[in-house]
Order: structure tokens, then sequence, then C-alpha cells
């Protein structure tokens, strides 16, 4: 029924004249002859139609179409009333005293929820009187019992089915409504219809309409085409982008279709239907179809026409070089954190990350507000495909410019495997990869992997070391967590357990165990423990590795048994090296190593510190003065490992409690998700606040990278690749 609500009234009258007909035709049918129904003998018989049938429809469709007022159940019931009232022989008339019952009963309560409508008694009533008063309700019942009354309890039998039938086609079937808007909608798919669907209110630049139309005109759905006229003899095509709806009109945004930068005139010659309407700034509905075929061209190369799948929004005030303020009028596209944009700088393609998002309202006029969302997008620049490199996009859009998504689809397994085996990931739902441009920076210029626990840092770690160990680069790794070394989980899963040697040989532990209480003088500080024989150790392991065929090497100090003099002075007992001091001594006998080798603008060793707040923590984290002077050395080790091709990576949990002397000197930062203050401000300095303030909303596998390795000069939001696809199966 909802459907018929839409009709307008003129609509209505004429489905009521073919009902009327319908009735005549059929007691035409059932009399012998068209008007013989009025001069049947019984006199009483015509209730059935001039109270029942007739005014059943003039109620149903001309009256009260939409609801029932009590002042229409009044007429109705005294309409009824009347008319039975009025008959000869009331008792031919089954049910008489019901039916004058309910009819006066109906009467009565309409005049009641006049008089009281104010008070809750009366809402009673009106809601009562409007169930029992309608037409469809009250006229239903005088027909019903008319027709089975001088036609059911007669011979007349058949005559009586023929009558209910229709009385259930009139009030149920809506056949006549159905058969109506098919014949309707069938006129305006085989001829094109074009009608003035309402006026234009302004623009906010050449190519930006806005027009208004009143409700009862109906709606146009999103990209369907209009003609607005430009007051200069001609005609522009808009298509429509966004509709706010009021109360009682609707004003709709509108953006014209554009050859070259430059909207599209057509003139009347040009329409094949010459029915077009050319009142001034009057904006008609139109289909493709209306125009030439050298108009219908010029539409379909239009951008806006062909992506306007994946338009989003357009350019607004506030914008700058470095983001963009976009207006999001699509309300059927889900919009998040680090989807891709594409807007046009002098017709050039230039893509924006999404960082953040606003809420906003306008009026269009005193009593009606429009909410929306602004996006604000961070420029990334253009992407080129042939190299997989973001480059720089100077200056900023044109007000107004379109926005459109840019997005992959769901990828295959066949092309993430592809991304994989190139990149680091890609840009969110695109197809667009990063991959590491300059392996060589990527090591010497260090790394540092951010995030919380559980987020997916060591996966990411792991597929950095295979994709540097496959350019011949050696991997050192300082793992206090043992999954380094796990089959199931760790480092073999990425580069395979041939190429990894795990910790000191164990008759390096054996001489370890051996000399660890080592004694000298109570003045001699150097005498006691084992430090000495540990640097000797480490020195012939790594120099094996170095020489050797595999290409990582992983230590976990807790495996050392290492000692020294408890103190400096008048020593007498020993210490264990704490974890942070035995880092400081593999770094420092890996440093010694490469600097015999001599200089290098080659990257030799990636020196990863895994659970770096332990391995160099921050010299307020520190239990004791040894760690703050072993974080130190360490500091000093990569400040000058670059120069003999030595680079480090750092991966915490914990930004607040890690050496900024050394976290400082990572030019490549991934930051995954991060939830503390002392993280995003570190980060801050990095990739600035806006992308800052979305650490805490990343999603699972994104990543917030920028550095020399990836040639990134801003920070981007990337996709990481999958575990699938970088593990050996």
């Amino acid at each position: 029924m909802r459907q018929f609500e839409n009709l307008i009234q003129k609509e209505k009258i004429i489905i009521a004249i073919v009902y009327i007909f319908i009735i005549a035709l059929v007691f035409h049918i059932i009399s012998g002859g068209l008007f013989n129904f009025l001069f049947i003998d019984d006199n009483d018989a015509k209730i059935c139609f001039l109270t029942g049938a007739f005014l059943l429809l003039m109620g149903n469709y001309i009256v009260e179409p939409y609801f029932t007022k009590p002042s229409d159940a009044i007429v109705n019931s005294s309409a009824v009333i009347l008319a039975l009232l009025g008959l000869n022989d009331s008792s031919k008339f089954m049910y008489y005293p019901f039916a004058l019952l309910f009819s006066t009963t109906v009467l009565i309560i309409g005049i009641l929820a006049i008089i009281l409508k104010d008070i809750k008694v009366g809402k009673v009533f009106y809601y009562i009187v409007e169930l029992l008063g309608k037409s469809k309700v009250i006229f239903s019942i005088v027909f019903v019992l008319g027709i089975y009354s001088y036609y059911g309890l007669t011979d007349k039998v058949v005559d009586f089915i023929v009558l209910l039938v229709l009385w259930v086609v009139m009030v149920f079937s809506h056949i006549i409504e159905h058969i109506y808007l098919w014949i309707k909608k069938l006129i305006d798919v085989t001829k094109s219809k074009v009608c003035v669907f309402g006026t234009a209110l302004g623009c906010d630049n050449t190519l930006l309409y806005t027009f208004e139309h009143a409700n009862n005109k109906g709606t146009l759905p999103y990209s369907s085409l209009v003609t607005i006229n430009n007051g200069k003899g001609a005609m522009n095509i808009g298509m429509v982008i966004h509709s706010k709806p009021s109360m009682s009109k609707t004003v709709v945004d509108t953006c014209l279709i554009s050859d070259n930068g430059k909207a599209i005139e057509v003139h009347k010659d040009e329409f094949k239907n010459k029915s077009i309407i050319n009142n001034e700034y009057s904006v008609s509905t139109a289909c493709i179809s209306d125009f030439s075929s050298k108009i219908q061209e010029k539409i379909k190369c239009c951008p806006m026409f062909i992506n306007s799948s994946e338009f989003i929004g357009f350019v607004i005030s506030g914008s700058d070089i470095n983001k963009i303020k976009v207006a999001i009028i699509r309300d059927d596209i889900e919009v998040v954190e680090g989807m891709i944009f594409e807007s046009s700088i002098y017709g050039k393609k230039t893509l924006y990350q999404l960082i953040n998002g606003i809420t906003d309202k306008e009026s269009f006029d005193k009593n009606n507000n429009h909410g929306y969302h602004i996006g604000i997008a961070r420029k990334l620049g253009t992407y080129i495909k042939e190299d997989a490199e973001l480059n720089i996009s100077r200056w900023v859009p044109m007000m107004y410019e379109p926005v459109f998504i840019r997005r992959s689809g769901e990828l295959s397994d066949k092309e993430l495997k592809e991304i994989a085996d190139t990149a680091i990931g890609r840009l969110p739902n695109t197809e667009y990869k990063i991959p590491i441009k300059d392996i060589n920076s990527l090591v010497t210029h260090n790394i540092a992997i951010l995030g919380i626990l559980g987020i997916g840092k060591s996966c990411l770690s792991f597929e950095l070391i295979s994709k540097i160990v496959a350019n011949d680069i050696k991997v050192i790794c300082i793992d206090i967590t043992n999954q380094y070394v796990d089959e199931n989980k760790g480092l073999p899963k990425y580069i395979g357990k041939d190429q990894i040697e795990v910790g000191l040989p164990k008759d390096s532990i054996d001489t370890l165990k051996k000399t660890k209480n080592n004694k000298g003088l109570k003045t001699e500080y150097s005498k006691w423990g084992n430090v000495k024989e540990y640097r000797l150790e480490l020195n012939k392991s790594l120099k094996t590795f170095l020489d050797g065929e595999n290409s990582v090497m992983i230590y976990n100090p807790d495996w050392h048994p290492v000692t020294q003099g408890a103190s400096k002075w008048n020593i007498e007992e020993h210490a264990d090296l704490t974890i942070t001091e035995k880092t400081r001594v593999i770094s420092e006998q890996i440093f010694i190593q490469l600097r015999a080798m001599g200089e290098s603008d080659k990257a030799r060793v990636l020196l990863v510190y895994e659970e770096a707040h332990s391995l160099i923590p921050e010299w307020n984290s520190v239990a004791n003065d040894g760690d703050k002077a072993a974080t130190n050395g360490t500091s000093k080790v990569i400040l000058q490992g670059r120069k003999y091709g030595l680079g480090c990576l750092a991966i915490t949990q914990r930004t607040a409690n890690i050496s900024k002397s050394i976290l400082n000197q990572c030019n490549t930062i991934f930051a995954l998700r991060i939830f503390d203050d002392t993280g995003k401000n570190f980060l801050e300095n990095y990739i600035g606040s806006d992308y800052s303030s979305t650490l805490p909303t990343l999603e699972e596998r994104h990543v917030i990278a920028i550095g020399k390795g990836l040639k990134l000069k801003q920070p981007v939001i990337i996709q990481l690749n999958h575990k699938k696809f970088v593990t050996r199966s």
C-alpha cells in the first residue's frame, strides 16, 4: 500500500473513475442493461451501489485517501444512517439493527472526538473513530450486507459472488493501481519523460550547482542526470551527488558534466526529446539517451560520470598544501581512517590519505539544518606504478574539486603474494604497493618498530629480516624472548632453519662457566669474573659467523654466564652482568669486527634489539649506574657503526623506556598501534600530530611508516602483508 500513497490526487481520481466504470459494467451484466440497476423492482437494493460501492470509492480515493478525520467519520456515518432510514422495508436488509447501531455509534464517537479533543479521553475517541469511521470500513459493511441481503438470500447467488469478488478487488487487491503503475513505468522506460523537477538556487563554482524541488515530486537517486537552463539559451548537464530533504522541499547538489574542465553546453537541437522545458534556471530530469550521439560521448568520457561509484565528496575551504578538507556527501560508502582519496591538482592525479574526521552542519533555510562529515586527508603525492613510488605533488586542489576513493576491491591470493614478494605492504585496500626502495639506507640508517604487545611487531621484524638477508646482509639478533628460534612461529618460518645459527657454541659456554668465578687482588677489578673471556668467545663466534654461509645469528644473553667484580674498589665478591651490560659487550664486539674490515658504503650487518627497552633502556629506567654506562656504550656503537656498514633494528612496546639516544638515530620508523602519551609525543616529531593522533585506532596489520629506506618523504599508513604470504610453506 505504501507505493500507492505516492500517487498524486489527479491519479487517484482517475483510478476511482475506472473503478466506478467497472462497478457500472458489473451491474450492467447482472441487471441486463447499463443503467437498469437504477430501475430494479426492489428500490431498496439501490443501496448496494449508491451507499456502498460509490461512496466507498469516493471516500477511499478522493475525500480521505491518506487518513480519516473525525469530521470525515461523521459525514460517512451520517450518509449510512440516512440511507438505512430511507429503506422502504428494513426487514429485507440483513442485520439492519447492527448496521444502524454501528453507524450511529461512529457518529456519536466522532462528535465526542471533536468536542473532547484537548483531553486524554478525546484522543482515545479520535483513535477509535479513525479506525471505525473510515470509508473502507463503514461503507464496506453496508455494501457487503446489502449484496448479501438482496442477492445472497435470493436465487441470485452467482450475482452475489460476483459482487463480493468486486468488493475484494476494490478494498484489498489494488489491481487497478498495479496496472496503472505498470503502464506508467512502461511509458517511462520506452519514452524519455522530461519534466521540470526544480529550480536552480545558485552555484558554488562553475561546476557545482544547487537546486530545490518540492517533496511531492519524488526523489532523484545519486548519479541521476538532470539538465539546468543556464539562462544563456542553452542547457548544462548535471549529475545528482547529494540530496538534503526538509519538511516541504529537498535541496539537491549537482555536479556539472564537464569536458576538459569546462561545463558541457547543450542546445535544443542536440536533444532527441524536443519537449525539453526552456524556463530560465529550471532543472529537468534527463537520461543519457535524451542527447545526441556527440553529447553522449562527452558524457561517457567525463571523469565524474566514469568514476561516479567512487565519488566521495569535494574539496572545501580550509585546505592547504599538506592536507585537504573533504565534504563527505556519500552516505552509502563506509569511510575509515587510512582510506586513500584521489583529487587533481592542475589535472595531475594526486593521492591523499584520510587521517581524521569531524562533523559539521549547514543551514539551507532558516528552519532547516543539514549535518555532514568533513574528512581531513594528508597529501601523499602522485603514485608512479612503474617505480612503485610516491612522487611529490605541489600546490593544492581547487575549491570544490571532486574527490574519489581509490580502492582495489578484493585482491586474489596470487596478487597479494606478488605484493608480499616485492614490498613491505600496500596503501590500504589498494594495489599500490610500498616496497623497500633502499636496502642499504634501511640498515645503516637504523630502524625502529614501535607498538603495543601482541600487535605484530615481531612478524614485521621477521619479514624485514627475510628481505634484508635476501640482499646478502648479515643479521645478528639479541633476543631474550626465545621467539626468534621458535621453528613454528619464529624466524625459521621466514628464512629457513638452515640459514640460522643460534648462540655461542657449547665449548664457549663451558669456558664461561669455568671462568665466571675468576678472582684477583681486591684492587684488581679487571681480573675478577670473566668479561675478558666473554669478549674472546664472542669474537671467535662472530668471526666464524661473518666468514661463514649462515645469514642470521641469534644470541640470548640470558644464556651467557658472565660475571665481574661486585664493585671497583676493595672487591669481596662477584656480580652477574646485567642484560644491558651484556648487550653492550655484544654490540662492541660486532663493531670491532666490522671496523677491522674497514669503512664501507654497503650495509654489512643489521643488529636487532628485540625487547629493546630491556637491552638499551633510557637512563631514567635503569636500576644501577652500570646499566647507564652500558646503554651509553651501545649508543656509541650505533652512532659510529654506519660508516662500517652496521645498523640496528630496535623493537619495543615501551617507547618511554628505550634509550632516546638510539631511537633518535632511527631514520626509518614503523609505528603500530600505540596508546601511551610518551610514545605518541615522541612519534609526533617524526610523523606529525595528525598521524600520531591516529595511533590508538590503527587497525590490525596497519602501520604508520616513514623513512629513507622506503623513500617516503611523508608518513603513510600502510596495510602490511598477511603472514601467510611471507612465511615459508
